[in-house]
C-alpha cells in the first residue's frame, strides 16, 4: 500500500509525534510511506522519520503573506503531493490541513482519514469550524482522540469516527528521579493562550507561601514568551520561575520534574499529560475539555481542577509538594496508562481503519472510483 501523510510541519508538536510513529510503523509493514509537510523547522525535523520514508516539501506553500494566498499555495502544494505520490490512502493531521487536503484530493477517489487532535469548538474561527465539519462529511474516516469529542461531531457522521488516543510509551533512555523533598515543578508546551501558563504563573505566589523552595520551570517557546517573562517579574516571582525554551530531546522535560502542572484552557489530548502519566508523574491539571479527564484519575494519578480556578490549582499543588506519601504512591500508579496507551494497541487500531479506508468502506456518496489524475494546475 502507498500511504501519502500530510503534515502542517514536523516540528515539536503531537500531531508530528503520532505521524512519526505511525509512518515508521506502516513502513516496517512493508507500505511506501510520503509525507507532504507544508513547512520544516529551520532547526530541522523534531520527531526524526523512519530511513526510507519519502518527505515533500514545496518552498511555493511558504511563500505567500496574505492569509487567502498563504491557504491558497498550501492547498496547491498538497494537490502536487497527491499528483505525484498517487497514494492509497491519504492521512492528514490538523484542522486547517484537514480541510485543504479534502480540497485537493476531491475528485480523485483516493479516500482520505482526517486526524483532528485539537478542540474545534473553541479553537478555531467559525469560519474553519464550518469548512471542518464540511471536509468531515467528504472523509472516508475521522480520527479523534477522546469520547468527549466525538460527542461534538454531529451525528450523522459519527459512523466514520474512530477514537484512538496517542500511543504514548515510556520514553527511552529518559528517567524520573522521586527526590525527597519534591519541590521541582514543570509545565510544558507552546507559550500561547491555549496553554493556560499566565493562570499558573498566578497561581505560584499563593504555592510559594506555603513552599518556599518550589522552583517551575516552564518548557516551551511561543509567541507569550515575552509577556509571560514580564507577568513572573511583576508578580515578583524571581529565580522561583524559568523559562527553558524546547527540551534539548522529545521528553527530556520529564528529568527535570516531580510534578507536572497543565493549566490549558482547551485541548484535543495532551501528549505532555500522557508521557507523564506512563512515567510516573503525578499532574495537576485543570479539567477542560477535552482528554485531561481521560488521562488523569483524580486522587489516582494526579489532581484534576475546574477549569480556571486558580486558587484551586494553587490548593492541589501544594497538597502534592507537602506530601511525599501521595505524591509517591499517585507515581506508582502509571500501569493502568502505559497499558492503555501502549503503541502495540493504539497502532493496531490506526491499521484498523486505515484497512477500512483502502477497501472503500464508510466512502461519502460523493466520491465514486478514482478518476486518472491530472497536474497539480488542472486539477485545481
Amino acid at each position: 500500500m502507498k500511504i501519502l501523510f500530510v503534515q502542517a510541519g514536523l516540528g515539536a508538536g503531537g500531531a508530528e509525534k503520532v505521524m512519526s510513529l505511525l509512518a515508521r510503523h506502516r513502513l516496517e509493514l512493508g507500505d511506501e510511506v510520503h509525507v507532504a509537510a507544508l513547512n520544516l523547522p529551520q532547526t530541522g525535523i523534531y520527531h526524526s522519520l523512519a530511513e526510507g520514508v519519502k518527505v515533500h516539501t514545496d518552498p511555493q506553500a511558504g511563500a505567500a503573506v496574505s492569509g487567502v494566498a498563504v491557504q491558497t499555495a498550501r492547498l496547491k502544494a498538497i494537490r502536487r503531493a497527491i499528483v505525484e505520490v498517487r497514494p492509497d490512502v491519504i492521512i492528514s493531521f490538523l484542522t486547517k490541513v484537514n480541510t485543504l487536503t479534502t480540497l485537493a484530493a476531491a475528485g480523485t477517489g483516493i479516500p482520505v482519514i482526517l486526524s483532528e487532535r485539537n478542540n474545534m469548538t473553541v479553537q478555531m474561527r467559525p469560519f474553519w469550524r464550518v469548512a471542518a465539519r464540511l471536509a468531515m462529511r467528504r472523509a472516508s474516516a475521522i480520527v479523534l482522540m477522546t469520547e468527549r469529542a466525538r460527542k461534538d461531531v454531529p451525528k450523522g457522521l459519527q459512523h466514520r469516527v474512530r477514537v484512538i488516543p496517542n500511543a504514548c510509551p515510556p520514553i527511552s533512555g529518559i528517567t524520573v528521579e522521586q527526590r525527597q523533598p519534591a519541590f521541582r515543578l514543570v509545565a510544558v508546551g507552546r507559550l500561547d493562550r491555549q496553554k493556560g501558563f499566565d493562570m499558573l504563573l498566578d497561581a505560584m505566589p499563593a504555592v510559594l507561601a506555603r513552599v518556599p523552595g518550589a522552583r517551575l520551570t516552564i518548557f516551551g517557546e511561543g509567541p507569550l514568551r515575552q509577556a509571560l517573562e514580564k507577568q513572573a517579574a511583576a508578580l515578583g516571582l524571581g529565580n522561583a520561575v524559568s523559562f527553558a525554551g524546547n527540551s534539548r530531546v522529545p521528553g527530556a522535560w520529564l528529568e527535570a520534574a516531580d510534578i507536572l502542572v497543565a493549566p490549558s484552557r482547551y485541548e484535543g489530548f495532551s501528549n505532555v499529560v500522557a508521557e507523564a502519566t506512563v512515567s510516573g508523574l503525578p499532574v495537576v491539571a485543570f479539567d477542560c475539555d477535552y482528554g485531561q479527564r481521560e488521562l488523569i484519575r483524580h486522587g489516582g494519578n494526579g489532581f484534576l481542577v475546574a477549569p480556571g480556578d486558580v486558587a484551586g490549582l494553587s490548593a492541589a499543588v501544594i497538597n502534592l509538594l507537602q506530601d511525599d506519601a501521595l505524591r509517591l504512591r499517585m507515581a506508582g500508579a502509571y500501569m493502568e496508562s502505559r497499558d492503555r496507551l501502549h503503541p502495540s494497541a493504539i497502532l493496531k487500531s490506526w491499521d484498523a481503519i486505515i484497512d477500512e479506508a483502502s477497501a472503500g468502506l464508510h466512502r461519502p456518496a460523493a466520491v465514486k472510483d478514482r478518476p486518472r489524475l491530472r497536474s497539480a494546475d488542472q486539477g485545481l
